[in-house]
Order: structure tokens, then C-alpha cells, then sequence
């Protein structure tokens, strides 16, 4: 099978931190791109509801690839919301992608999907298991979406699931927990021996543009992560020293599940959210990694950057961006 030429790719959720990536990857490369979010630029990410096609129908007409990266990713917000974002606004853009003939949808879900009580390595065979609250189970729907999208048609499907995707604008995984050290409020369940499966922000963006134009990715899901997985007391334990912190703190499961209720419910009360919440707390004891022979075999990729090149790039976005104090 011959490779196609890609005529423009349309991002969705371009201000987030895996799309705006994505966005100035192939503007860099000087591939037709155009991002779309609730707040445009402007310039090249336009303002549009992906829950409302219509809206962006001129742009569905001009793209022959999207790559779906917007999502809510809370372990905190309501159900209701996480459904409406994470499940039904990506099966009525690919619905809308089906009506306007984009030739390939590639769907940026995660490594949630497998559920946090799955243990050991995980190969794309695993099935899935909505255990881990209402992200893990939105991720797993949207999957569904998609696939079912595909079973009656000619779109081509791609899923691929990240691994912990951290580097420079990373929300979950350098901006919050900087954060909560920096308030002596951060502490590590499974006394920090739970499993933590780095991706540098840039070796999975390589990874999901050969998604996008390689012509055997077609109906595959590709876990996109590290080599095996380090300790989840490893991975933070840079950010303290950025901070000039001793730590991390680490504490039982059980202790970690019952501050992170109660945390939960005052944050409730104050109509505020706990992102720190119990299931965070069961997503950072888990105990499995991902296989990703796969993406090697077909794909050709694998990652590049190491843990320390992207700690140190990381470290560096902190600092400029005022994280890491005086």
C-alpha cells in the first residue's frame, strides 16, 4: 500500500498541551495545519465546538486527516460534562468527519482505558476495563465511538493510547504537582513504588504523526510509552529538587485514599475541584506498564528522549515560566 499524501490536517483542541505540540510540529515541517478549540487565535486555530460540526464544517471540507487530542482530562469534574466533551462530541465530529469524506481519524485516547487494576506489561490486546472513575471510562466510550463509526464505512481509524505525557506544559504531570509541593500538599500512595510510564512530550507527537500518514497504522491501536516504567518516588523525586524540597512524601494507599476523600468533599462544598482525588490516588499505585512492540513493528518508533534530557528540558520551561519560585 502506497503512501498518500497528506492535504491538510485539521488538530482538534489545539491549545492543549499534546495539540498545540502537534500544531507547531507540522507548521515546523511545513505541513497544511489548521488547530480548533473553544478559543481561537485568530490566526491558525479557529474557535469551534467539535460537539457542534457544523460549526467547522468549512474546515472539515479543507482536511482530509484530523487528530482528535481534545478532552476533558479530570479525575474530578462532573460525569455529566466528562460525557458530553469525551464521548459525544467526538462521535458527532466523526460523524460530521464520515459526512465530509476526511479520509483518516486519529483518535488520541489514553492508557487509562486498560483500568487502574490491571497489572503487569499490557499489549494492545488487553481489553479494556472501566475501573478508575469517570476519565478511564469516557476514554474507553470514546474508543467505542469511533470504532463503531468505523464499522459501517470507509474512514479510516486510528487509536492510539499515551503513556504519562510530561515535558514542558504538562498539566498533570509538571505544572500541578510543582504546584502542590510548592504548598507542602503533595504526597505519593503506595509509598511511591506505584508504576509511572514516562513519554516526553516530543517522542509522542513523533509517534502520532507516523499515525496519521502511515498507510499499515490503519484500524490499529497504538500504545505510544516508554520502555517498561520507573517508580512513581523517581519520577517526582526531580521536582522537589527544583524546589529545593526534601521528598517526596510517601504514604499508604489506604491513608492517601482517605485524605484524598475528605479533600474531595471540602473541595465539593466550596464548589471547587480536588484534582488530587481518589482516583488519582488508585492511578498513581497501579502496577502495569505497556508493551509497545507494536508501534515499533509498524510505525518504526521508539522513543528518543531520554528521562533526563526531558527533565532537564522541563526544568528549564519551569524556571522561565516563574514555577520554581526565586
Amino acid at each position: 500500500m502506497n503512501e498518500q499524501t497528506i492535504k491538510k490536517i485539521l488538530i482538534t483542541g489545539a491549545n492543549g498541551f499534546i495539540g498545540n505540540t502537534l500544531m507547531r510540529f507540522y507548521q515546523h515541517n511545513n505541513q497544511a495545519v489548521v488547530g480548533v478549540d473553544l478559543v481561537g487565535n485568530g490566526s491558525d486555530i479557529v474557535k469551534g465546538d467539535i460537539a457542534e460540526p457544523d460549526t467547522i464544517a468549512n474546515l472539515l471540507e479543507e482536511c482530509d486527516v484530523i487528530i482528535h487530542t481534545a478532552a476533558l482530562v479530570s479525575n474530578a469534574m462532573d460525569d455529566s460534562d466528562m460525557w458530553r466533551v469525551n464521548v459525544l462530541a467526538t462521535r458527532n465530529l466523526i460523524a460530521a468527519a464520515k459526512k465530509h469524506e476526511v479520509r483518516r481519524f486519529v483518535q488520541i485516547s489514553s492508557i487509562v482505558a486498560y483500568g487502574n487494576a490491571a497489572q503487569g506489561e499490557l499489549d494492545e490486546d488487553q481489553p479494556v476495563h472501566a475501573d478508575g472513575g469517570s476519565y478511564v471510562l469516557t476514554k474507553l466510550a470514546s474508543e467505542h465511538a469511533v470504532l463503531a463509526a468505523q464499522a459501517n464505512s470507509d474512514i479510516e481509524v486510528v487509536i492510539v493510547r499515551p503513556g504519562d505525557a510530561y515535558g514542558p506544559g504538562s498539566r498533570p504531570w509538571i505544572i500541578a504537582p510543582l504546584e502542590a509541593i510548592a504548598k507542602n500538599q503533595f504526597m505519593l500512595p503506595a509509598k511511591g513504588e506505584g508504576f509511572f510510564r514516562p513519554i516526553y512530550i516530543d517522542d509522542l507527537v513523533r509517534g502520532i504523526v507516523l499515525a496519521a500518514e502511515h498507510p499499515d497504522a490503519v484500524g490499529e491501536i497504538f500504545n505510544l510509552s516508554c520502555e517498561g516504567y520507573m517508580s512513581t518516588k523517581d519520577y517526582f523525586a526531580p521536582h522537589y529538587q527544583w524546589l529545593g524540597k526534601k521528598g517526596p512524601m510517601l504514604v499508604s494507599t489506604t491513608l492517601a485514599l482517605r485524605v484524598a476523600a475528605i479533600a474531595s468533599k471540602v473541595a465539593n462544598l466550596m464548589g471547587n475541584l480536588n484534582e488530587a482525588s481518589p482516583a488519582t490516588v488508585s492511578q498513581l499505585a497501579t502496577k502495569s506498564w505497556f508493551s509497545i512492540k507494536k508501534a515499533e513493528r509498524i510505525l518504526g518508533w521508539k522513543p528518543e528522549i531520554t528521562f533526563d534530557e526531558g527533565m532537564k528540558r522541563s526544568k528549564q520551561w519551569a524556571s522561565d515560566k516563574g514555577l520554581l519560585g526565586k
